[in-house]
């Protein structure tokens, strides 16, 4: 017996580095509306690249990741810390835990873009510290809340100009069980996974002070070969400069995903339907505020025959149908073509 302790005390803790990253080319068509000065037609790459090292002895693990496109930037730099199933503690740069459509790797969603209500409501990365607490019951996690305070100041930003910090709360309940990725597409076990979050996050100092305060609530189900997602998001804006209008912003989105279950292309062609409403503005219904109805449809072609380097190897055909609620009438349908190639 004392040998047997003496060899395990003696054994070096197993560390693992990992390089991972993904490129993603892409195509893009847009309806461009002469009342817009942009134009958002041509082709566009997407790549990034990272490390993620951990030792399992230690239940610590770090990842720091890179955007290459379209200039060098730093997108993920954080230790997490495992002390049990139960514990978990991320510090440093990552995602603020809101909306569980941006929290999904962008390699994996199942339309290549996010619903309007989800790009109008996200926070995006920032430098802080949070904590998740789970509840597993028969080894799986049944629910996970989390919380944190971050920087506040948005990605690669250290300087915090009035000291104060952005705050965030999620409870994510899952009564069948998790999965290893909560947050993404279809899944072959059934899964459900109901919720919300809580941002405030106040920056500036007197006059160009911005208060914000936004929730957002959430539903997954996906079962076999179908998948079933939406959100609610609401965020209020509130300006410390008296003679800057206040805004509110709100939307919401459900999207219905399932792979088609025949011979030769079972998981390997999906189809993806999802329609959102979002009002970037509830005060203004000009030009690029205003309410609208999207309705989109995309095919995703899973390559079956990837080497074993690459995974998640997929082309994504998707077609978004704006419709505006008031104001003026665009003319801004939009057609991409996007490849993924994770390795």
């Amino acid at each position: 017996m004392l040998l047997l302790l003496s060899a395990a005390l003696a054994e070096e803790p197993k560390f693992a580095v990992t390089p991972y990253g993904f490129v993603r080319p892409g195509f893009a068509w847009r309806q461009d509306d002469p009342s817009l000065a942009t134009d958002t037609d041509g082709f566009y790459v997407a790549a990034r690249m990272g490390l993620e090292a951990g030792s399992e002895a230690y239940r610590v693990r770090a990842r720091i990741e890179v955007e290459l496109q379209p200039e060098p930037s730093l997108t993920d730099a954080f230790v997490n810390i495992s002390p049990s199933q139960v514990l978990s503690l991320n510090l440093g740069q990552l995602k603020v835990p809101y909306s569980i459509e941006y929290l999904a790797a962008e390699t994996r969603r199942q339309l290549p873009n996010n619903a309007s209500a989800v790009d109008q409501g996200s926070f995006g990365r920032d430098i802080g510290a949070l904590l998740e607490v789970r509840l597993p019951v028969a080894q799986k996690v049944r629910a996970t809340l989390s919380g944190g305070a971050f920087n506040g100041e948005g990605r690669n930003r250290v300087e915090n100009v009035n000291d104060k910090l952005l705050y965030a709360a999620r409870l994510n309940i899952t009564p069948l069980g998790g999965r290893e990725r909560p947050y993404e597409g279809t899944g072959r076990d059934v899964f459900l996974g109901v919720g919300g979050g809580y941002v405030y996050n106040f920056t500036g100092e007197g006059q160009s002070a911005v208060e914000v305060n936004a929730f957002a609530a959430e539903v997954q189900f996906a079962v076999s070969v179908f998948s079933i997602q939406g959100e609610f998001l609401d965020k209020e804006v509130v300006h410390g400069d008296t003679t800057v209008d206040d805004f509110h912003t709100t939307g919401a989105y459900g999207q219905i995903g399932s792979f088609i279950p025949a011979p030769f292309v079972r998981d390997h062609l999906e189809i993806v339907l999802r329609g959102g409403w979002s009002d970037p503005n509830t005060a203004y219904d000009t030009a690029g505020f205003q309410e609208e109805l999207a309705l989109e449809g995309g095919i995703n072609l899973y390559v079956p025959e990837a080497p074993k380097w690459m995974h998640d190897t997929k082309l994504q055909l998707a077609y978004r149908h704006t419709i505006q609620l008031e104001g003026a009438v665009l003319d801004d349908d939009r057609f991409d073509v996007v490849g993924a190639v994770r390795f």
